[in-house]
């Protein structure tokens, strides 16, 4: 165990002197559900709980981007992306579900943008990503992506154009916005936070059909209403951004069927 580590595993939880380790591990779903502001009774089967207490990245989970930007530090899934890189390393596990509650926390060793991601079916067929919860410096937010993957592979080609030449990339016109198929972030909800101080963060997202609930901490909680989430789940993804330096533990993810 390294030495002024925030996270104790076997004795107690930083920042929290009154939940001792293992009252975190069995009650804190109960914890966050008791909070006013929750808007669902309760989880039902745990489909993935990830702790990190091995030394390598569990098997199930796969990175992408840059190669050895996920790594485990102390107990914790540790990643870092460079300043060059615009986009971001993320690392993903499968999961299979339709309602969701996923739980996990967070903590940034370097500021930067951390990105959470479920995805699942799209209406325009594959895989595709269906909802975001970003933390950056000053915010909090959910989105949901909408459109098609040609349509994405579209834009991304835009960009990456644009970049080369020096060239502003221009708003989507009316008319691309009036086209389903034409791909979009759309912000769900978002509200003031600061999540990049150094402390770990619990972080807990609830979707139910196309409504979704994410809380940090004991902050408000953010509600948004998606039109493309109420759909079978298939990965959760964790992206770093903009030379941010995070860690990420102890997640779980429930089938969010609520109790009777």
């Amino acid at each position: 165990m390294t030495a002024g580590r925030e996270k104790v595993k076997d004795d107690k939880e930083p920042g929290a002197d009154l939940i001792l380790c293992c009252m975190h591990r069995f009650l804190l779903p109960t914890l966050f559900l008791s909070v006013a502001t929750a808007a669902y009774a309760g989880t039902g089967d745990l489909l993935l709980e990830e702790s990190f207490s091995a030394p390598a990245l569990p098997g199930r989970w796969q990175p992408g981007g840059r190669p050895n930007s996920f790594s485990i530090v102390d107990g914790a899934l540790r990643g870092v992306a460079q300043p060059d890189d615009s986009h971001g390393p993320a690392i993903g596990v499968p999961i299979e579900g339709r309602d969701l509650t996923v739980q996990f926390r967070v903590q940034f060793a370097q500021p930067g943008y951390f990105l959470f991601l479920v995805d699942g079916d799209s209406q325009f067929g594959g895989q595709a990503h269906l909802l975001r919860f970003a933390l950056a410096s000053g915010m909090m937010q959910l989105a949901q992506d909408r459109g098609s993957l040609a349509s994405k592979q579209e834009n991304a080609a835009a960009r990456a154009a644009a970049e080369k030449t020096g060239a502003k990339v221009l708003p989507p016109t009316a008319e691309q916005l009036a086209d389903p198929k034409f791909y979009r972030t759309e912000s769900l909800s978002k509200q003031p936070a600061k999540p990049t101080d150094g402390a770990w963060h619990h972080v807990r997202i609830e979707l139910r059909g196309n409504q979704v609930v994410a809380q940090m901490d004991d902050l408000a909680a953010m509600r948004g209403t998606g039109t493309v989430l109420d759909t079978k789940k298939s990965r959760i993804v964790f992206l770093v951004g903009q030379s941010g330096d995070v860690r990420i533990d102890d997640v779980r993810v429930w089938d969010g069927q609520p109790k009777p």
